[in-house]
């Protein structure tokens, strides 16, 4: 147990995503590959949120998943008490740096996704949670959002992302609701990344 690295969950297949919609659009619903994304969105977040945790001073433990506090000395060795495992904290964070995986600002719905998922019965209870997710913002409530919470989920550029969830297929045979675009696409236009055209993928000049 001494010095096991943790491991976090890759983002989303955009194509998956992709195909999912167009299928759900035309009243096509693939049981599988709904519950392949969001089995991966639900994954992801579970490690987007210990590393939100760990970022706010409370790692989690890789094998007992006890949190650790800790000061964020880069020499403090973490220590699970409940099962001994230990690693230098340095090394710790080192391991989900650059993944973006850093959830603050958009904790309440990161939250709602987690504890809801699991529950959920039907397709469509699934496919609502999926849309949900990818349609929320850091920020969601604020004035100024600051960036699409489907960065931290899905494959792909800022651009890429954007022009994805923009190029969503919804029809009448859609469980979710396309209205849903209407309201990203204006909390968009009020984010960081409003120099993002989502419409092409190519930023604003």
């Amino acid at each position: 147990m001494e010095h096991k690295k943790p491991t976090w969950a890759g983002k989303v297949s955009a194509d998956k995503i992709r195909r999912l919609y167009e299928q759900d659009a035309k009243g096509i619903y693939d049981e599988e590959l709904a519950n392949d994304v969001g089995i991966s969105l639900y994954l992801r977040v579970d490690s987007i949120l210990m590393v939100t945790a760990s970022n706010l001073g409370r790692a989690t433990c890789p094998v007992c998943r006890n949190e650790i506090p800790h000061t964020h000395a880069k020499d403090l060795i973490l220590v699970c008490e409940k099962c001994g495992w230990t690693m230098v904290y340095g090394d710790y964070s080192a391991t989900y740096k650059r993944q973006t995986l850093n959830g603050y600002g958009a904790l309440a719905e990161l939250k709602d996704f987690y504890g809801r998922y699991p529950k959920a019965k039907t397709y469509t209870e699934r496919m609502q949670l999926i849309d949900f997710l990818i349609h929320t913002f850091h920020g969601n409530l604020s004035e100024h959002p600051s960036r699409p919470t489907a960065t931290n989920v899905i494959e792909g550029s800022n651009a890429e992302v954007a022009h994805l969830i923009f190029s969503l297929a919804y029809g009448e045979g859609s469980t979710v609701m396309a209205e849903e675009m209407d309201i990203w696409l204006e909390k968009h236009q009020r984010s960081i990344h409003r120099y993002i055209d989502p419409t092409t993928g190519m930023l604003n000049k």
